[in-house]
């Protein structure tokens, strides 16, 4: 697809962070001083994290596995303690 999308296709896709488990991106990012308070997982709401869909839970697991607390605002706050 980037051969025939592209002139000369030298685009490449590169995914370095696949095949890693959430809590090691966090760590990662972590390290890297990501703004993980810029960041969205939520597929709820639009004001605030919900802290209960699939995603919002991944991401507080992967914050509480990664031993550092998740810097977003959730819905409510006793979500964060799960």
């Amino acid at each position: 697809m980037v051969r025939a999308g592209t002139k000369d296709g030298s685009i490449r896709v590169v995914t370095p962070l696949i095949a890693m488990h959430k809590h090691e991106i966090v760590t990662l990012g972590l390290e890297l001083k990501a703004p993980f308070d810029l960041t969205w997982s939520c597929y709820q709401r639009e004001d605030r994290a919900c802290g209960v869909c699939d995603s919002c839970v991944l991401r507080l697991r992967a914050f509480r596995e990664a031993g550092a607390e998740d810097p977003i605002p959730y819905a409510e706050a006793a979500v964060r303690l799960r």
